[in-house]
Protein backbone atom coordinates (compact mmCIF):
# COMPACT_ATOMS: atom_id res chain seq x y z
CA UNK A 1 0.00 0.00 0.00
CA UNK A 2 0.63 3.55 -0.18
CA UNK A 3 0.12 6.28 2.04
CA UNK A 4 -1.16 10.09 2.15
CA UNK A 5 1.32 10.77 5.42
CA UNK A 6 4.28 10.70 2.51
CA UNK A 7 3.07 13.28 0.48
CA UNK A 8 4.34 17.32 0.17
CA UNK A 9 0.71 17.89 1.17
CA UNK A 10 1.24 16.11 4.87
CA UNK A 11 4.31 17.58 5.24
CA UNK A 12 2.76 21.31 4.77
CA UNK A 13 -0.17 20.26 7.09
CA UNK A 14 2.27 19.04 9.97
CA UNK A 15 4.93 21.96 8.90
CA UNK A 16 1.58 24.16 9.79
CA UNK A 17 1.07 22.58 12.87
CA UNK A 18 4.51 23.43 14.15
CA UNK A 19 6.82 20.36 12.69
CA UNK A 20 9.61 20.54 10.45
CA UNK A 21 9.53 18.31 7.12
CA UNK A 22 12.56 16.90 5.76
CA UNK A 23 13.15 15.12 2.43
CA UNK A 24 15.78 12.72 2.00
CA UNK A 25 14.99 10.42 -1.28
CA UNK A 26 11.76 11.25 -1.57
CA UNK A 27 10.99 10.13 2.35
CA UNK A 28 9.86 12.95 4.63
CA UNK A 29 10.93 13.22 8.11
CA UNK A 30 9.12 15.03 10.31
CA UNK A 31 10.75 16.78 13.63
CA UNK A 32 9.37 17.52 16.08
CA UNK A 33 10.52 20.11 18.89
CA UNK A 34 10.39 19.31 22.52
CA UNK A 35 11.51 20.94 25.60
CA UNK A 36 15.08 22.04 26.57
CA UNK A 37 16.10 22.49 23.01
CA UNK A 38 15.70 18.74 21.75
CA UNK A 39 13.42 17.16 19.23
CA UNK A 40 12.61 13.76 17.62
CA UNK A 41 12.35 12.37 14.02
CA UNK A 42 9.64 10.70 12.82
CA UNK A 43 8.89 9.10 9.63
CA UNK A 44 5.13 8.19 9.13
CA UNK A 45 4.46 5.36 6.91
CA UNK A 46 6.92 4.32 4.58
CA UNK A 47 7.14 1.61 2.16
CA UNK A 48 9.87 -0.59 3.31
CA UNK A 49 10.56 -1.01 -0.83
CA UNK A 50 11.12 3.00 -0.84
CA UNK A 51 14.07 3.16 1.25
CA UNK A 52 16.98 2.10 -1.23
CA UNK A 53 20.05 2.37 0.28
CA UNK A 54 19.20 1.68 4.27
CA UNK A 55 22.88 2.31 5.57
CA UNK A 56 22.88 5.70 3.44
CA UNK A 57 19.20 6.82 4.61
CA UNK A 58 20.30 6.16 8.32
CA UNK A 59 23.38 8.26 7.84
CA UNK A 60 21.23 11.41 6.84
CA UNK A 61 18.90 10.90 9.48
CA UNK A 62 21.87 10.99 11.79
CA UNK A 63 23.07 14.25 10.52
CA UNK A 64 19.80 15.45 10.81
CA UNK A 65 19.38 14.30 14.65
CA UNK A 66 22.74 15.72 15.45
CA UNK A 67 21.61 19.44 13.79
CA UNK A 68 18.15 19.17 15.94
CA UNK A 69 19.40 17.46 19.34
CA UNK A 70 16.90 14.62 18.41
CA UNK A 71 16.21 12.15 21.38
CA UNK A 72 15.46 9.68 19.29
CA UNK A 73 14.16 8.69 15.17
CA UNK A 74 10.60 6.74 14.97
CA UNK A 75 10.58 5.15 11.62
CA UNK A 76 7.21 3.53 10.77
CA UNK A 77 6.84 0.90 8.43
CA UNK A 78 3.70 0.59 6.25
CA UNK A 79 4.16 -2.95 4.86
CA UNK A 80 2.89 -6.00 6.49
CA UNK A 81 5.08 -7.16 9.55
CA UNK A 82 7.63 -9.87 8.13
CA UNK A 83 10.90 -11.43 9.82
CA UNK A 84 13.33 -10.29 7.26
CA UNK A 85 12.14 -6.36 7.90
CA UNK A 86 12.51 -6.62 11.79
CA UNK A 87 15.50 -8.59 11.50
CA UNK A 88 17.04 -5.58 9.68
CA UNK A 89 15.63 -2.81 12.20
CA UNK A 90 16.86 -4.94 14.69
CA UNK A 91 21.11 -4.93 13.36
CA UNK A 92 20.59 -1.57 12.78
CA UNK A 93 19.80 -1.09 16.90
CA UNK A 94 16.12 -0.31 16.19
CA UNK A 95 13.82 -1.10 19.33
CA UNK A 96 10.13 -1.49 19.50
CA UNK A 97 8.32 1.73 19.63
CA UNK A 98 6.71 1.95 23.32
CA UNK A 99 3.67 3.31 21.64
CA UNK A 100 1.86 3.67 18.31
CA UNK A 101 1.43 6.63 16.77
CA UNK A 102 -0.68 5.15 13.56
CA UNK A 103 -2.44 2.25 14.26
CA UNK A 104 -0.60 -1.16 13.60
CA UNK A 105 -3.75 -3.46 13.24
CA UNK A 106 -6.09 -2.40 10.39
CA UNK A 107 -9.22 -4.20 8.44
CA UNK A 108 -8.62 -3.23 4.83
CA UNK A 109 -10.53 -4.02 1.87
CA UNK A 110 -9.90 -4.53 -1.50
CA UNK A 111 -12.36 -2.52 -3.32
CA UNK A 112 -10.70 -3.12 -7.25
CA UNK A 113 -13.71 -5.50 -7.57
CA UNK A 114 -17.40 -4.86 -8.62
CA UNK A 115 -19.84 -3.43 -6.22
CA UNK A 116 -21.56 -6.84 -6.13
CA UNK A 117 -18.27 -8.75 -4.96
CA UNK A 118 -17.52 -6.38 -2.74
CA UNK A 119 -20.86 -6.37 -0.96
CA UNK A 120 -20.60 -10.28 -1.19
CA UNK A 121 -17.64 -10.61 0.41
CA UNK A 122 -19.03 -8.57 3.37
CA UNK A 123 -20.40 -10.62 6.32
CA UNK A 124 -24.24 -10.92 6.20
CA UNK A 125 -24.78 -8.71 9.20
CA UNK A 126 -22.90 -5.72 7.24
CA UNK A 127 -24.88 -6.25 4.26
CA UNK A 128 -28.20 -6.82 5.74
CA UNK A 129 -27.72 -3.26 8.21
CA UNK A 130 -26.51 -1.37 4.38
CA UNK A 131 -29.99 -2.90 3.45
CA UNK A 132 -31.49 -1.77 6.40
CA UNK A 133 -30.51 1.81 5.75
CA UNK A 134 -31.24 2.10 2.33
CA UNK A 135 -35.14 0.64 3.58
CA UNK A 136 -35.40 3.58 6.16
CA UNK A 137 -34.38 6.36 3.10
CA UNK A 138 -30.86 7.28 5.10
CA UNK A 139 -29.11 9.81 2.99
CA UNK A 140 -25.82 10.17 2.79
CA UNK A 141 -24.35 13.34 0.38
CA UNK A 142 -20.60 14.74 0.53
CA UNK A 143 -19.65 17.85 1.84
CA UNK A 144 -19.04 19.69 -1.49
CA UNK A 145 -15.85 22.43 -0.53
CA UNK A 146 -18.46 25.61 -0.59
CA UNK A 147 -20.02 24.06 2.35
CA UNK A 148 -16.64 22.66 4.16
CA UNK A 149 -17.30 24.79 7.26
CA UNK A 150 -20.68 24.03 7.38
CA UNK A 151 -19.55 19.74 7.21
CA UNK A 152 -16.65 20.14 9.29
CA UNK A 153 -19.36 21.74 12.00
CA UNK A 154 -21.77 18.63 11.96
CA UNK A 155 -18.60 16.38 12.04
CA UNK A 156 -17.45 17.58 14.95
CA UNK A 157 -20.50 17.58 16.82
CA UNK A 158 -20.84 13.93 16.08
CA UNK A 159 -17.68 12.88 16.40
CA UNK A 160 -17.41 15.01 20.18
CA UNK A 161 -20.78 12.81 21.12
CA UNK A 162 -18.84 9.38 20.22
CA UNK A 163 -15.87 10.49 22.03
CA UNK A 164 -17.93 11.32 24.77
CA UNK A 165 -20.25 8.56 25.13
CA UNK A 166 -16.93 6.23 24.48
CA UNK A 167 -14.42 7.74 26.97
CA UNK A 168 -11.78 8.22 23.82
CA UNK A 169 -9.03 11.41 23.75
CA UNK A 170 -10.59 13.49 20.87
CA UNK A 171 -8.56 16.07 19.22
CA UNK A 172 -9.94 19.49 18.74
CA UNK A 173 -11.78 21.44 15.98
CA UNK A 174 -8.79 23.59 14.68
CA UNK A 175 -7.01 19.87 13.86
CA UNK A 176 -9.27 18.99 11.50
CA UNK A 177 -10.18 22.88 9.86
CA UNK A 178 -6.67 22.82 9.47
CA UNK A 179 -6.04 19.66 8.08
CA UNK A 180 -9.12 19.85 5.87
CA UNK A 181 -8.78 22.96 4.55
CA UNK A 182 -5.38 21.81 3.77
CA UNK A 183 -6.60 18.25 1.91
CA UNK A 184 -10.20 19.34 0.75
CA UNK A 185 -8.97 21.58 -2.38
CA UNK A 186 -6.88 18.96 -3.75
CA UNK A 187 -9.16 16.51 -3.87
CA UNK A 188 -7.46 14.48 -1.32
CA UNK A 189 -10.49 14.19 1.36
CA UNK A 190 -13.86 13.91 1.77
CA UNK A 191 -16.57 14.11 4.57
CA UNK A 192 -19.49 12.04 4.20
CA UNK A 193 -22.69 12.97 6.29
CA UNK A 194 -25.78 10.41 6.95
CA UNK A 195 -29.08 11.74 7.75
CA UNK A 196 -32.59 10.61 8.40
CA UNK A 197 -34.88 12.64 7.89
CA UNK A 198 -32.67 15.50 7.56
CA UNK A 199 -30.95 14.89 10.93
CA UNK A 200 -27.32 14.53 10.63
CA UNK A 201 -26.47 11.13 12.58
CA UNK A 202 -23.37 9.48 10.99
CA UNK A 203 -20.09 11.44 9.76
CA UNK A 204 -16.56 10.27 8.41
CA UNK A 205 -13.75 11.85 7.21
CA UNK A 206 -11.79 9.86 4.41
CA UNK A 207 -8.55 10.41 2.75
CA UNK A 208 -7.71 9.48 -0.92
CA UNK A 209 -4.03 8.83 -1.63
CA UNK A 210 -4.40 7.83 -5.81
CA UNK A 211 -0.90 6.78 -6.29
CA UNK A 212 -0.90 6.08 -10.01
CA UNK A 213 -4.00 4.95 -10.65
CA UNK A 214 -5.23 4.80 -14.11
CA UNK A 215 -9.79 4.07 -13.95
CA UNK A 216 -9.63 4.32 -17.42
CA UNK A 217 -7.31 1.06 -17.91
CA UNK A 218 -8.98 0.02 -14.89
CA UNK A 219 -5.92 -0.06 -12.82
CA UNK A 220 -7.03 0.55 -8.83
CA UNK A 221 -3.57 1.72 -6.84
CA UNK A 222 -4.76 4.52 -4.47
CA UNK A 223 -5.78 4.04 -0.75
CA UNK A 224 -9.00 5.52 1.19
CA UNK A 225 -8.35 5.98 4.52
CA UNK A 226 -11.41 6.37 7.35
CA UNK A 227 -9.03 8.36 9.79
CA UNK A 228 -12.24 10.13 11.91
CA UNK A 229 -15.93 9.25 12.47
CA UNK A 230 -18.95 10.61 14.56
CA UNK A 231 -22.12 9.06 15.20
CA UNK A 232 -24.91 10.07 17.21
CA UNK A 233 -26.99 7.93 19.79
CA UNK A 234 -30.34 8.44 18.46
CA UNK A 235 -32.32 6.44 16.04
CA UNK A 236 -29.10 3.39 16.22
CA UNK A 237 -32.27 1.57 14.75
CA UNK A 238 -31.94 2.36 11.31
CA UNK A 239 -27.96 1.73 10.95
CA UNK A 240 -26.85 5.34 9.19
CA UNK A 241 -22.88 4.26 9.71
CA UNK A 242 -23.03 1.02 7.68
CA UNK A 243 -24.63 3.03 5.04
CA UNK A 244 -22.11 5.83 5.24
CA UNK A 245 -18.79 3.73 4.47
CA UNK A 246 -20.70 1.63 2.25
CA UNK A 247 -20.89 5.46 0.13
CA UNK A 248 -17.03 5.95 0.99
CA UNK A 249 -16.47 2.15 -0.69
CA UNK A 250 -18.00 4.21 -3.75
CA UNK A 251 -16.72 7.10 -3.53
CA UNK A 252 -13.33 5.51 -2.94
CA UNK A 253 -13.73 3.11 -6.55
CA UNK A 254 -14.46 6.25 -8.32
CA UNK A 255 -11.12 7.90 -7.77
CA UNK A 256 -9.34 5.04 -9.01
CA UNK A 257 -8.59 3.53 -5.01
CA UNK A 258 -7.67 -0.52 -4.97
CA UNK A 259 -7.94 -0.53 -1.12
CA UNK A 260 -10.20 0.52 1.57
CA UNK A 261 -8.13 0.87 5.21
CA UNK A 262 -10.75 0.96 8.17
CA UNK A 263 -7.42 1.72 10.40
CA UNK A 264 -7.45 0.97 13.85
CA UNK A 265 -8.84 -2.81 15.04
CA UNK A 266 -7.65 -4.96 17.98
CA UNK A 267 -5.21 -7.69 17.50
CA UNK A 268 -5.85 -11.35 16.69
CA UNK A 269 -6.50 -13.07 19.83
CA UNK A 270 -6.76 -9.94 22.39
CA UNK A 271 -9.50 -8.59 24.80
CA UNK A 272 -9.89 -5.94 26.11
CA UNK A 273 -8.30 -3.98 24.14
CA UNK A 274 -9.13 -0.09 23.60
CA UNK A 275 -9.86 -0.90 19.76
CA UNK A 276 -12.07 -3.82 20.74
CA UNK A 277 -15.84 -1.94 20.23
CA UNK A 278 -14.71 -0.47 16.94
CA UNK A 279 -13.16 -4.08 15.63
CA UNK A 280 -16.84 -5.93 15.81
CA UNK A 281 -18.21 -2.89 13.47
CA UNK A 282 -15.38 -2.77 11.06
CA UNK A 283 -15.42 -6.49 10.27
CA UNK A 284 -18.74 -6.54 9.37
CA UNK A 285 -17.23 -4.91 5.75
CA UNK A 286 -14.99 -7.63 5.40
CA UNK A 287 -11.87 -7.30 3.53
CA UNK A 288 -8.61 -8.52 6.02
CA UNK A 289 -7.03 -8.04 8.99
CA UNK A 290 -3.34 -7.56 8.64
CA UNK A 291 -0.70 -6.71 10.95
CA UNK A 292 1.72 -3.57 9.45
CA UNK A 293 5.68 -3.48 11.10
CA UNK A 294 4.67 -0.79 12.43
CA UNK A 295 7.19 1.78 14.89
CA UNK A 296 10.26 1.39 15.65
CA UNK A 297 12.69 3.91 17.32
CA UNK A 298 16.40 4.61 16.76
CA UNK A 299 17.45 6.32 20.24
CA UNK A 300 20.23 8.72 20.13
CA UNK A 301 20.16 10.12 23.71
CA UNK A 302 18.91 6.89 26.22
CA UNK A 303 18.81 9.18 29.21
CA UNK A 304 16.47 11.66 27.97
CA UNK A 305 14.84 8.84 26.26
CA UNK A 306 13.57 7.05 28.58
CA UNK A 307 12.97 10.57 30.47
CA UNK A 308 10.59 11.25 27.26
CA UNK A 309 8.62 7.75 27.18
CA UNK A 310 7.51 8.27 31.21
CA UNK A 311 6.49 11.57 30.68
CA UNK A 312 4.29 10.44 27.79
CA UNK A 313 2.98 7.56 29.59
CA UNK A 314 1.90 9.85 32.14
CA UNK A 315 0.68 12.82 29.59
CA UNK A 316 -1.72 9.84 27.67
CA UNK A 317 -2.99 8.59 31.18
Amino acid sequence: MKSLLQTEEWAELKSAQGWKAHNFDNIYILEKPLPLGFSFLYAPEVEWTSIRNFQNFLENIKKIAEESQSLFFRLEILDEKRDEIVKKLDENKFIKSFEELQPEWRQIIDISKSEEEILNQMKPKGRYNIKVAQKHGVEVTICPIDRLNDGIEIFYDLYQQTAQYQKLSHRDKAYFLEMLKTLYPKDEAAILIARYQNMPLSAVIITFYNGEADISQKRYDGVASYLYGGTSRLHKNVMAPYLTHWEAIKLAKKKGCRYYDLLAVAPERSENHKYSNLTFFKEQFGGRKINITGSYDLVYKPVWYKIFKMAEKLRRR
